[in-house]
């Protein structure tokens, strides 16, 4: 192990000592204030009556050949019609893309999966299932598994970081590929020798500890979830598209300690964890088809600069920002994300 990597593994153990005190002191907070409430747990088993929304699409669900994994997922349009492959981030699943399930239902086939560890999909238990290398080969085998040698991916947040390396390693099974609010590998690295994004960042470093972050987001039944897609500074910016009854889509897929695991397994997996392997794997690739990178400019969570640092990677990416939208950019803004959408795929 060389200097750097030596420096890099006490920079990282720092960091998650240093921001693991913040998620502590929240989660004590949240305690302090509602210490009745802090352990309340509702019936959360039943679907929500918006994620049986007929208008959405129709459910289903595939069993992957290699990891015998199955992935569930709602699908809108004709089948045989170009595939739009839709992956979701954290910690969300299949329902952020409502708005899109029924947009371009009229050209592609959609498909809005739930990644594994989410909603219904299968919950492997080991780490080891969690990292990106894992997931993006678990992508290719969707796309495979539904029929296609390749698609349109569109991609969010977690899934947008996956998918990032997927045009590179799996070129040939995208047609075009469209990232909402997620950045490059490498410029989010570049960005965290920044103290603005360093600071942005501190729960990916909170994650990292056991048991406490799935307290965190279960507790007072689930209540972190309202603060993720409605509160103030992480939520979404028109509140109208983002309804409690929206929120509870994603209560429901994340109710349970097990599902709650899973999704904060992705940061476990790959923060500060990346495998030498991998990263020659990526060396030896490059992106190949055009990409488009959607950009709300409000995102709590992500410096603004990560986009046009993102588009470096490569002559094929463009960039489009949507002013004043969240992180949560095709559900703030749904009508200027479509916009933008169809102007590239036409």
């Amino acid at each position: 192990m060389g200097v750097k990597e030596i420096a890099t593994y006490f920079f990282f153990r720092f960091s998650v000592l240093l921001w693991s005190i913040k998620g502590i002191g929240l989660l004590f907070l949240v305690f302090i204030k509602s210490p009745y409430n802090f352990f309340k747990k509702g019936n959360w088993n039943d679907t929500p009556k918006n994620a049986n929304d007929a208008n959405l699409g129709v459910h289903g669900n595939v069993t992957l050949q290699h990891s015998k994994l199955k992935i569930t997922y709602v699908a809108n349009g004709k089948r045989g019609n170009p595939l739009m492959l839709c992956v979701h981030g954290f910690p969300e699943c299949w329902y952020s893309w409502r708005f899109q399930l029924k947009e371009f239902s009229s050209k592609y086939w959609v498909v809005a999966i739930n990644l594994p560890g989410y909603a219904d999909s299968d919950k492997p238990s080991e780490l080891a299932n969690y990292t990106a290398e894992r997931l993006i080969d678990n992508l290719a085998e969707v796309v495979e598994a539904l029929g296609y040698e390749k698609g349109t991916i569109v991609a969010h947040d977690w899934g947008g970081a996956l998918v990032w390396s997927f045009a590179s390693l799996y070129s040939s099974m995208c047609d075009k590929v469209i990232i909402m609010n997620a950045p490059h590998s490498t410029a989010l690295r570049k960005m965290f020798g920044t103290l603005k994004q360093y600071q942005k960042s501190w729960y990916m470093f909170f994650f990292q500890l056991p048991w406490l972050p799935e307290m965190l987001m279960g507790c007072c039944d689930l209540q972190m979830f309202n603060e993720f897609f409605r509160g103030e500074e992480s939520g979404v910016k028109n509140l109208e598209n983002m309804t409690e009854a929206d929120v509870d889509v994603y209560k429901h897929a994340l109710h349970s300690w097990e599902a709650r695991k899973c999704a904060l397994n992705y940061y476990r997996a790959n923060i500060g964890n990346v495998s030498p392997q991998f990263i020659e794997r990526l060396k030896k690739s490059s992106i190949s088809c055009p990409l488009l990178l959607i950009w709300g400019t409000e995102d709590f969570a992500l410096s603004l600069e990560l986009a046009a640092l993102s588009a470096k990677v490569s002559n094929l990416v463009s960039v489009e920002y949507v002013a004043g939208a969240s992180h949560w950019v095709q559900q703030d803004n749904p009508e200027e994300v479509n916009k933008y959408m169809w102007k590239f795929l036409n």
